[in-house]
C-alpha cells in the first residue's frame, strides 16, 4: 500500500535549488509514496521555482514538469483555519483531505505545531527515514 505524504513548497525548493529534484523523485518511486499537491501548492513552487536555483545549468521548467510528473495533482476544498501561518492552512486542507499520514516541511513555524491533525516531519526526517543512493 502506498504511504500518503503531502511535501510542502520549502522541501520541493532545496531539492530543486540544487538541481536535486531527481533525489526527491527517486525516494517517491523507491519508497511507492504517493505525494499530493492541490493548484495551490504547485503555484507556490512555480513562484518560486526560478528564485530558487542556485546552480548554473539547473532548468527550472523541467524540475518544475518533474515535480508535476511525479505527485498527484487533487483538487481540496479550503476549510481548515488553524494553521499557526494563515497561508499554509491548505497544507493542512491538502494532507487532510487525502488521508496524508504525514506533512513534510522546513517551515519552524508548521514543525513546531502541536495541535497539528497531521504528523509533521522535517526534510532531515525524511532523508534518513527514504534514503536513496547518492
Amino acid at each position: 500500500m502506498k504511504k500518503a505524504l503531502v511535501v510542502d513548497t520549502s522541501v520541493f525548493l532545496t531539492y530543486a535549488a540544487y538541481d536535486k529534484i531527481y533525489r526527491l523523485v527517486d525516494a517517491i518511486l523507491l519508497y511507492d509514496l504517493e505525494v499530493f499537491v492541490n493548484d495551490k501548492l504547485l503555484n507556490e513552487i512555480e513562484r518560486n521555482i526560478f528564485k530558487s536555483i542556485r546552480v548554473e545549468n539547473a532548468n527550472p521548467i523541467l524540475i518544475f514538469e518533474s515535480i508535476k510528473e511525479n505527485t498527484k495533482l487533487v483538487t481540496t476544498i479550503p476549510t481548515f483555519t488553524q494553521s499557526p501561518d494563515p497561508k499554509d492552512n491548505f497544507l493542512f486542507d491538502l494532507a487532510i483531505q487525502t488521508n496524508s499520514e504525514i506533512l513534510v516541511t522546513q517551515e519552524k513555524a508548521l514543525l513546531s505545531f502541536k495541535e497539528s491533525p497531521v504528523v509533521i516531519h522535517d526534510l532531515k526526517w525524511f532523508k534518513e527515514t527514504y534514503p536513496v543512493p547518492l
